[in-house]
Formats: C-alpha cells, sequence, structure tokens
C-alpha cells in the first residue's frame, strides 16, 4: 500500500507540476515496474480519476479527470494549486481552467485565497460527513457559524461547525455539540433573531463604578462563546486585521454594523463619530477603513495615538490598572469643535478601559458633554446584557 501511495503522490504531482504524461515520465520517479504502474494508471482512469488521450500504444497519456473526485485525489497529495497547476492537470488553457474553477468555486468544493496583482492559489474543501442534524440545529448552525482554519480558509455554517468539532473541540459527540450551540446561543442572545445591539453597559459600571464616563456601552456582537469559541463577526475582524488587505470582507463589517450605529445615533441623537486610532500599523487599518466608510450625517473625527518604541496592545495587558494607564499615556484627544454627544467606535471590546479613559478625556476638555460607545464585538465573560433585536 505504501508503494502505491508513493505512486499516486508522484502521479499527482507530474500533473501539476508537468500536466499531461506518459508511463515513462513516471518510470523515471519510482523502482516500480512498468506493468504495476500501467496498473494503476488503468485503476485510476476506470475510476474516472485520469482520462486517456488515446485507447492504447506507445503515446498513450494521462490527464487529470474533470470532476469533484478527481480533484478531491489530487489535493490528497498536493497542498495548495494555482490556476496553472489545475490547467496543466486538466491539459486545458487558462481561460478554460478558470471556466471549470468557479464552477467548482461556486459549489464550495475549491476556495481561494490572495487577491491580484499577487498570485491566486486554491484549496480543496473535502465534503462534510452526513450528519443529521435536527432542523433547528441546521438552521442556527447554518445561519450563525463559521470557523476559521489554521491556514486562514473561512468556513460556513454546518461544513465549518463539522470541522471544528472533528478538529478542534476534542469531542466526538457532534451532534450533541450542536445542541449545546442552539442552547448557548439561547443563553447569551435571549433567543432572540436578528440581534443589532448588545447593551453592556452593565459590565462597565461593575467595572469602574463611579470612575465610569460612558453613557451607553454597545456590541454588535460577542467576541466568542464557552466552548465555541470566536463568533462569526469576531472571526471576520481577526481576519480583516490579520495584515493582509481584505476590502471586501471590511466592507461585509461596515454592512452589519451600519443599521446598529444608526440605532444609536438616532436614539441618543449623536451629532458625531470618533474613532479609536489602531495600535499595530498595517497595510490598511479596519478602524481606518470604517471611519472612511460608514455612512453618518455630520462630523466623523479619529484621534490619535501616540507612537512608542514597542506598540503594546491592551489585549497583551493582563490587569485593568496597566490597560487604563496604556490608554492615558498614548491617547490624544483633540478637536476644535463642540458637540452635545459624540459615539465613539473601536472594533473590539475587553475591559472597556481604552473607551473609558477616551471618554474621560473627551468630557474632561470639554469636547462633548456626553460619550457613547460602540464595538462591533465584546467579551461575554462577567456581564449582564440587554439584547436588541429588530424583531
Amino acid at each position: 500500500m505504501e508503494n502505491k501511495n508513493e505512486q499516486f503522490k508522484i502521479i499527482m504531482k507530474a500533473l501539476a507540476s508537468t500536466g499531461i504524461f506518459a508511463i515513462s515520465d513516471i518510470e523515471r520517479h519510482t523502482d516500480l515496474s512498468r506493468e504495476s504502474i500501467g496498473k494503476t494508471l488503468r485503476k485510476l482512469v476506470q475510476d474516472n480519476l485520469l482520462k486517456r488521450n488515446t485507447e492504447k500504444g506507445a503515446n498513450v497519456k494521462y490527464k487529470l479527470a474533470i470532476n469533484d473526485e478527481a480533484l478531491s485525489f489530487l489535493f490528497e497529495y498536493i497542498e495548495q494549486a494555482t490556476i496553472d497547476d489545475l490547467a496543466r492537470a486538466w491539459s486545458v488553457g487558462i481561460s478554460s481552467a478558470k471556466k471549470y474553477v468557479k464552477k467548482f468555486a461556486d459549489k464550495g468544493v475549491l476556495v481561494k485565497f490572495g487577491s491580484p496583482p499577487k498570485k491566486i492559489i486554491y484549496t480543496y474543501v473535502k465534503k462534510t460527513d452526513n450528519i443529521n442534524f435536527s432542523s433547528e440545529q441546521e438552521e442556527t448552525i447554518k445561519k450563525h457559524y463559521v470557523y476559521t482554519t489554521p491556514e486562514g480558509r473561512l468556513l460556513e455554517g454546518v461544513k465549518g461547525f463539522v470541522y471544528w468539532a472533528k478538529n478542534k473541540s476534542g469531542r466526538k459527540d457532534i451532534k450533541n455539540l450542536a445542541e449545546e450551540y442552539v442552547k448557548t446561543r439561547k443563553k447569551y442572545y435571549d433567543n432572540q433573531n436578528g440581534i443589532l445591539l448588545i447593551d453592556a453597559t452593565e459590565k462597565l459600571k461593575h467595572i469602574f463604578g463611579n470612575e465610569k464616563y460612558i453613557e451607553k456601552l454597545f456590541h454588535r456582537d460577542f467576541d466568542a462563546l464557552p466552548v465555541f469559541g470566536k463568533t462569526a463577526l469576531s472571526q471576520m475582524v481577526r481576519t480583516a486585521k490579520s495584515g493582509h488587505t481584505n476590502r471586501v470582507l471590511m466592507k461585509n463589517i461596515v454592512g452589519k454594523i451600519q443599521e446598529s450605529v444608526n440605532i444609536i445615533i438616532s436614539q441618543y441623537q449623536i451629532d458625531c463619530v470618533a474613532f479609536i486610532p489602531p495600535t499595530v500599523a498595517r497595510k490598511t487599518q479596519l478602524m481606518t477603513f470604517i471611519s472612511q466608510n460608514i455612512n453618518v450625517p455630520f462630523d466623523k473625527i479619529t484621534f490619535s495615538k501616540v507612537k512608542t518604541l514597542v506598540p503594546i496592545q491592551q489585549k497583551s495587558l493582563k490587569k485593568i490598572e496597566d490597560r487604563i494607564l496604556n490608554a492615558k499615556k498614548t491617547i490624544i484627544v483633540s478637536s476644535a469643535q463642540r458637540y452635545n454627544n459624540i459615539l465613539l467606535i473601536d472594533d473590539v471590546t475587553g475591559s472597556g478601559a481604552t473607551l473609558n479613559e477616551t471618554a474621560k478625556k473627551i468630557i474632561s476638555q470639554g469636547i462633548a458633554q456626553k460619550v457613547y460607545a460602540f464595538t462591533i464585538t465584546g467579551s461575554a465573560k462577567a456581564g449582564v446584557f440587554d439584547i436588541i433585536s429588530e424583531a
């Protein structure tokens, strides 16, 4: 079996690197006999994984069949492929290969990474096991679950849930996990659909007491849920901040928070929106993109951050005192204009120290009378939350 697997590996690498091949091309890379290789190739043709250019004779050559099973077989032996690799394996031109790839991508079989002018690569997504989820489980998972694989693939719905359950959860009872996921969402989201805002103000009161300078704190979603980890929106934010420019993903995030921001603006008579500056330098900053693309009918201002020799992110600081000190020393707020109610926006809330300290500066400098805060995600730990739904 080991020899056969080695043959398969040689065959698939030949398909990806040189394209259509003859038995002699495989013979040069193995000690197996021509008869043994021929037998293997005939079986692959019979299983519709390979195609022959002629039925017999000295000029018989082989290429990859164009179907899901053949692609799955190819990607068992190579980790990723470019459009050129696939065109060679199928023995077709680039334009034809793109048409085939689009069909496979639309079916969710192939996933691409990268964008022009960089080289685009493709990986194969294996079909998930046919698990008999209940209608409620399947609907909840389809609507809300996303998992980002270690190599950066975003797997949505059942495909992502099963991948996580089998590879990361440490549990084998996938149906029981699905039921637990449904119950967890009911617990943390108050069994409501169409969540637009999570009111986390009580958490600020608990942490800062009389030193709370924010009138109201809202999240669009939780950062993570017990057992199940990062929420879909949290994973989108993390991917958008990973250093790879992904404007489509960032635009999607803006679309998911726009209505939530609109509600806060309307309900609390907001007359200015301000943005917390990022700590780590990136080619395209998520917060910069949001500040430029969120739609509001009045002033937008971005505060600045003192550049230090070694940038320190709030999440790296464990003590609340250190987070407050970091915000106090690094955030600079300034504005020639004066406002009644400012909405302060950031991507993620941990303790709320950055937002609260910034709000303190805004009020003490007379920039605004009241400060409200909104973040894309926030911690679900140690808090009493009011879930605001569109329903």
